[in-house]
């Protein structure tokens, strides 16, 4: 089985990459000129191994979720690179202030949509792959509440984030 996926797979790649480059069109139809250097080049060396920008490059997908929180701003994230079998999208929610952040793992799925999003809740639907006692992978697909309190507080760069999330099954 998995040997027919794998060839039916790469069938139409191959396909696809057959019929791109029958389609193409010369470089000087669709090439833009390039820009003129207009003052001195600078240099950038690569990031070192520990900088927390690296950990942004695993980011596949991402939700801003505006004016549902009054402390922070509130964004759903997914980090590709789990389990390559099964799932393999880590998702977070995270609230994010001028000064700081706090996240929380949500789970490891195959793929999520926001169904709607309201101050301290939000409604998810969720694909994840699944095991059966046989060993049989199939995916099933449901629903979630995730919701939090946040404390009453005034505006401020370093606001009390939620110290939990809860998630709840929904139909």
């Amino acid at each position: 089985m998995l040997i027919r996926r794998v060839s039916i797979s790469a069938f139409l790649i191959a396909v696809c990459l057959v019929a791109a480059s029958c389609n193409r069109t010369t470089d000087a139809e669709t090439a833009a000129p390039f820009v003129a250097a207009g003052g001195e080049a600078q240099i950038r060396n690569a990031l070192a191994q520990d900088d927390p920008a690296l950990a942004a490059f695993g980011v596949v997908r991402f939700n801003d979720l505006p004016d549902i929180s009054n402390v922070a701003a509130v964004r759903l994230f997914g980090i590709g690179g789990g389990d390559q079998a099964m799932n393999g999208l880590r998702v977070y929610l995270g609230f994010v202030s001028a000064h700081d952040e706090r996240g929380f793992l949500l789970g490891d799925f195959y793929d999520y949509r926001v169904i709607t999003a309201s101050p301290g809740r939000i409604d998810l639907e969720i694909d994840e792959d699944v095991m059966d006692d046989a060993g049989q992978i199939s995916q099933l697909t449901r629903r979630v509440i995730v919701s939090w309190t946040e404390l009453e507080q005034e505006p401020s760069p370093n606001p009390e984030f939620p110290t939990t999330v809860t998630i709840t099954p929904a139909q």
